[in-house]
């Protein structure tokens, strides 16, 4: 498939788009509103919801803004280079999980929405989050393991 059908099929195919998706696809976190669907070689997921899309997508951006200086980043787009971007989205899944609870960092994430849900209720709003605490996990946080190249 070529590369400009595969987006338009993929602009077709996602309506809502899941903010988290980088760290579904690495399976570093698991959604109930995330809907997962094979294109190509490819796969990607969906938002259930657009409200919770959004909800999502305003606790992904607080976390690219607190984690500049842990990325070495002056300014922050809406989008970072692919290993950055699992880094926050991972990183600071994990770092929320841990600020809520007492399990174990490398456990995984069984539901970012019921997560995210979670914190808002705990702390009041998004924006009173402990980012300090989060971004750590950011930080912390070590994507796959390069494979070692063998010269046969």
């Amino acid at each position: 498939m070529e590369e400009s059908e595969y987006k338009s099929t993929y602009r077709q195919i996602v309506s809502v788009a899941c903010r988290f998706e980088k760290a579904l696809t690495n399976h570093r976190a698991k959604c109930s509103y995330a809907s997962h669907f094979c294109l190509a070689d490819r796969e990607g997921y969906v938002c259930k919801s657009e409200k919770c899309a959004v909800i999502c997508g305003d606790f992904l951006q607080n976390m690219r803004e607190n984690s500049r200086f842990t990325l070495k980043l002056k300014t922050v787009g809406k989008a970072l280079p692919h290993n950055m971007e699992i880094r926050v989205q991972a990183g600071g899944l994990l770092g929320l999980q841990q600020a809520l609870s007492a399990i174990a960092e490398d456990a995984g994430v069984e539901d970012v929405r019921s997560l995210i849900s979670t914190a808002i209720d705990h702390y009041g709003s998004l924006d009173a989050l402990p980012y300090t605490d989060i971004v750590q996990s950011v930080a912390q946080f070590q994507g796959r393991k390069r494979r070692q190249r063998r010269d046969l």
